[in-house]
C-alpha cells in the first residue's frame, strides 16, 4: 500500500527528510527533560521554553527534537547523562551487596543445619561452622561497608 505525500496520514513535517526515525514518549519526555534543565540553568526564557516545550509535546520525528536542543550547550546533555550512570552504577553496587549478603547467610545458615546434622548422628559438637562464618563474613563486611559509605557520601554531596 502506498501513501500519497499529500494524504492525512503522512504525518512528516515539511522539514523532516523521507527516512526521519519516529520518536516515542521516552524520548520527548527526554526531551522535556533536557528544556527543563535549560530553562533552569538560564538558557532559555520563559517564553522559549513554553514555546519548545509545546513543539516537543507534538513531535513525532527526531529532527523536530533535534531542532529544539541543537542551540543547547552540550554539557547540559552529558551532565544528565552522566547522573543517570552514577545512579545506575549506585543501584548495581547496592544490588551487589544484597545479593553478597544473601548467599552468605543461606549457605551460613546450611552450615550450622550440616553441624546441627552431623552433631546428633556422631555426638561430635564441635562449632566449626564458625570458622568459615566468620572469614566469610569479613569479605561480606569488606564489601558492603565500602559500597554504603560512597552511596552515603555521594548522595550528602547531591543534597548540597
Amino acid at each position: 500500500m502506498s501513501i500519497d505525500s499529500g494524504t492525512a496520514l503522512d504525518s512528516r513535517p515539511a522539514g523532516a527528510p523521507a527516512a526521519a526515525p519516529r520518536v516515542g514518549a521516552a524520548e520527548r519526555d527526554r526531551a522535556v527533560e533536557l528544556l527543563g534543565d535549560a530553562f533552569g540553568a538560564g538558557y532559555l526564557t520563559k517564553e522559549e521554553f513554553d514555546e519548545r516545550l509545546d513543539v516537543a509535546a507534538r513531535a513525532r520525528h527526531r529532527t523536530e527534537l533535534d531542532a529544539l536542543l541543537d542551540d543547547l550547550p552540550p554539557k547540559l546533555r552529558t551532565s544528565r547523562d552522566r547522573a543517570r550512570r552514577r545512579a545506575r552504577k549506585a543501584r548495581a553496587a547496592r544490588l551487589g551487596v544484597r545479593i553478597h549478603a544473601g548467599v552468605y547467610a543461606g549457605t551460613s545458615l546450611l552450615m550450622v543445619v550440616v553441624w546441627l546434622v552431623v552433631g546428633r548422628a556422631t555426638d561430635f559438637w564441635y562449632p566449626w561452622p564458625i570458622w568459615p562464618i566468620l572469614g566469610w563474613g569479613v569479605g561480606v563486611l569488606g564489601h558492603a561497608i565500602p559500597v554504603t559509605l560512597a552511596t552515603r557520601a555521594r548522595e550528602r554531596r547531591e543534597t548540597f
